[in-house]
């Protein structure tokens, strides 16, 4: 197959030869499916399938995995990663912004000890290509337990609301689940490529199921302690908005009787005690307004001490 510089790249140990193709087109897939006879509907997988899935063709396996990445926006989006794997070649697709099978890539292909090292076979370098995936999922996970970490310390704090980060949380984890729910459930099956070599590689294949298995139920994990947080916010939210309700509430009913009076001695008739009578004493013309601020000020009072006795406040 002619190499594209950059794109498409190959290295070869021994017998086994790895190509690596970075962001594939239909060209390049239609050029796989002449040298290997790879199925059409696999190779269409390489650029558009979206169902996680591993399939045993005989002579190779095909893997449709997809692992989480961080995009420009701190979300976490999808990236599918294709293998064919036979007993003398190893064929991986992926997009250029997986760094992980890049750098095993350039490593193999600079370091002829490291190249010995990982291509013994073609099953061993397939599970070090997903444990190095694996550990670009694990440095994900740090990074959300972080996030969760920074709204626990924050949360409990009933002056301030945390619903956008936790919100951007949930998005974040829900995300990682629905990447990681499937490859949980496929990766098992990846132990099919023992075939294609004599060496026993069960414990490898046991320590990347144990890997998906952690990961996934880590997520598991966090999805748990994050519904805590929203709920504990939307109590603590609740709370608040009670509170500054009861108080306007509070301080409104303490007017009504304010209101009252002066409503009712602010009319432009002769009342009792009002001034337009022409009544004075003690204070002159201002003894009306006393007393009716005295009665303003009288239930206000009792309602205050009721609801301080009621503890309302």
């Amino acid at each position: 197959m002619p190499d594209t510089p950059e794109r498409v790249q190959s290295v070869t140990s021994g017998d086994l030869k790895w190509t690596d193709i970075k962001d594939p087109t239909a060209a390049e897939t239609a050029l796989l499916g002449k040298e290997y006879g790879f199925h059409p509907l696999d190779l269409e997988d390489c650029l558009s399938g979206k169902v996680t899935k591993v399939e045993d063709h005989g002579d190779h396996i095909f893997l449709l995995l997809h692992f989480p990445e961080k995009d420009d926006q701190d979300l976490i989006a999808p990236n599918r990663v294709t293998l064919f794997m036979g007993k003398d070649y190893l064929v991986t697709c992926h997009p250029s912004g997986l760094g992980a099978i890049s750098l095993l890539f350039e490593s193999c292909s600079a370091d002829e000890q490291k190249r010995e090292s990982l291509m013994k076979s073609s099953p061993f370098l397939a599970y070090s290509i997903l444990d190095a995936q694996m550990d670009a999922v694990f440095s994900i996970l740090d990074d959300v337990q972080g996030d969760l970490d920074a709204i626990e310390a924050v949360v409990f704090d009933e002056t301030k609301s945390q619903a956008g980060p936790i919100n951007h949380a949930r998005r974040k984890i829900a995300a990682l689940s629905q990447i990681l729910t499937p490859l949980k459930l496929y990766i098992p099956d990846f132990s099919k490529a023992q075939k294609f070599t004599k060496e026993d590689l069960s414990i490898y294949f046991s320590d990347l199921n144990h890997r998906v298995r952690l990961a996934a139920g880590t997520v598991d994990e966090m999805k748990e302690l994050l519904e805590i947080y929203k709920d504990t916010d939307y109590v603590t939210t609740s709370n608040r908005t009670n509170n500054v309700l009861s108080i306007l509430t509070i301080l409104f009913t303490l007017t009504i009787p304010a209101t009252l009076l002066s409503s009712i001695y602010g009319m432009n008739i002769p009342l009792p005690g009002g001034a337009v009578t022409g009544v004075t004493g003690f204070a002159g013309v201002y003894t009306s307004a006393i007393l009716l601020v005295i009665l303003m000020l009288i239930p206000a009072l009792v309602m205050i001490w009721y609801f301080r006795r009621a503890g309302w406040f």
